[in-house]
């Protein structure tokens, strides 16, 4: 079967919400297309649309989280960044340089949460640049650390030839995590039932592992602190 992806996304990235096109005569059982697929990839909803459908060009939104951890950052002036960069704007300087001609884009909204130790960075777009949303968080972040001003922001959207100031990509491993959440079309998508409690075997799983791994990593700081104790 031929098949076309909504888009690519970076090295280490996870994906709640990719969407895949394929093409075929035969009846598409869910089911029976995850028993071939690695354990962490799994089809959850289905579709049925014409061959004129194209998954990256009919997407009216895609709709991305970063996830890391908070360190004192103020919110509202991230907050206040958020919304210089709210909007349609030439994120040239929020990209890895590539031949990419229009670098133009609506960015329709970036909202900035705190729960409990963690910041969620929401960012919804018509489409993004290469790296684009790790440069933004990237962005935000120094902006709540007081090592950018809100004029900085201004001044990358603006291609400042002055500015001397650089964004790179926030990392999506360890200290961060990139997920793409969501992307919106003119219809929505059926679940299947017995895909959704494989998804939930699976994250089950790893949930109990990496409480396994906390609770032992914690053993080890422990006695670790005991021997400095005694010391």
């Amino acid at each position: 079967a031929d098949y076309i992806s909504a888009g690519r996304t970076d090295k280490g990235v996870h994906a709640l919400g990719q969407v895949v096109a394929i093409s075929t005569s035969k009846k598409v059982v869910l089911p029976a297309i995850n028993s071939f697929l690695p354990k962490n990839i799994v089809v959850w909803a289905i579709k049925m649309v014409n061959k004129k459908f194209n998954p990256r060009f009919d997407a009216f939104s895609r709709y991305y989280r970063y996830y890391t951890y908070y360190s004192g950052e103020d919110m509202n002036s991230m907050r206040a960044g958020a919304r210089i960069l709210e909007g349609i704007h030439d994120f040239q300087l929020f990209s890895k340089k590539y031949p990419e001609k229009n670098t133009i884009r609506h960015v329709d909204q970036i909202r900035v949460e705190k729960k409990e130790s963690f910041l969620i960075f929401h960012v919804t777009a018509n489409t993004f640049l290469w790296q684009m949303v790790r440069r933004i968080v990237d962005a935000l972040l120094k902006i709540g650390q007081s090592q950018w001003q809100l004029k900085d922001l201004k001044d990358l959207l603006d291609l400042s030839p002055d500015s001397n100031i650089h964004t790179r990509p926030r990392p999506v491993n360890g200290l961060g995590s990139l997920i793409l959440w969501d992307i919106e079309y003119p219809f929505q998508f059926q679940p299947d039932i017995k895909s959704l409690e494989h998804v939930k075997k699976i994250l089950q799983d790893y949930l109990s592992e990496v409480s396994l791994k906390t609770y032992f990593t914690k053993e080890f700081n422990d006695f670790f602190d005991l021997l400095n104790e005694k010391r």
